[in-house]
């Protein structure tokens, strides 16, 4: 009973926190944004629109509620509120009368600031734990399979994500067959999908290039897609260059 309560209380403080830190990064993209995509002589995002965006937004949240189910995994549970999050600000921007295309290019842009923004529960452990992986590791492979593991113990665990991890020369295959946000998205319609498929899964090419210097990512089949699998493949690309 105990452990129920806290873990219930834990995802009430993720639900907050991660609120917070989405309206951080809507107001830090959209503040520097056009309205038009790139048509400065719409003028750009006043802090008024801003405001209006997101209260539309907290309503879009309790729409989209009961279309979330609430998975006990604490990494799967945050994954898909964030899922959650970014489908209510696409609304929220439709609403607003911005063109689909560009609402969905502002939201990837929305969730790569917040990629950026995010150092974590204690901010210092990141970096150290960076530096010891560089003293430990030997080259940037080895180093780039220490962080695609962590991430397999969050929040990329089962029972939300089913993935597996090999190695096939020097490159890191990731074959993933369930996706928690994947899940979530196709509970709606192909446009939703198309959205999520433009956003969550365009961001993997970002993600891949920033964990270590120098390393890349491929892919060919997603999920999004109608595939049974996203073939992840991550290297360093001086390795494999021709």
């Amino acid at each position: 009973m105990r452990s129920n309560i806290l873990k219930t209380l834990i995802k009430q403080i993720i639900r907050h926190a991660m609120w917070e830190g989405q309206t951080k990064t809507v107001t830090k993209v959209l503040a520097s944004s056009c309205r038009r995509d790139g048509m400065p002589e719409y003028g750009r995002f006043t802090a008024k629109e801003i405001r209006r965006i997101t209260s539309q937004a907290m309503l879009n949240i309790k729409e989209l509620m009961p279309y979330f189910e609430d998975l006990d995994s604490i990494g799967n549970y945050q994954q898909e509120y964030a899922g959650l999050l970014t489908l209510a600000v696409y609304r929220a921007l439709l609403k607003e009368n911005i063109a689909r295309d560009y609402a969905t290019n502002l939201v990837g842009d929305m969730i790569w600031q917040a990629y950026l923004n995010n150092k974590g529960a204690i901010p210092i452990i990141a970096p150290l734990r960076t530096m010891w992986w560089k003293i430990t590791t030997k080259g940037p492979t080895a180093r780039l399979g220490k962080y695609l593991k962590a991430a397999m113990k969050y929040p990329f665990t089962e029972p939300g994500y089913k993935i597996k991890l090999y190695m096939d020369k020097d490159v890191w295959c990731m074959d993933i067959y369930s996706c928690t946000v994947y899940d979530f998205f196709k509970k709606f319609g192909q446009e939703e999908m198309t959205f999520f498929r433009k956003t969550w899964c365009t961001f993997d090419y970002s993600g891949g290039e920033y964990l270590v210097e120098g390393s890349k990512y491929r892919r060919i089949h997603t999920l999004s897609d109608g595939d049974e699998l996203c073939d992840a493949r991550y290297f360093i690309e001086k390795q494999i260059s021709t």
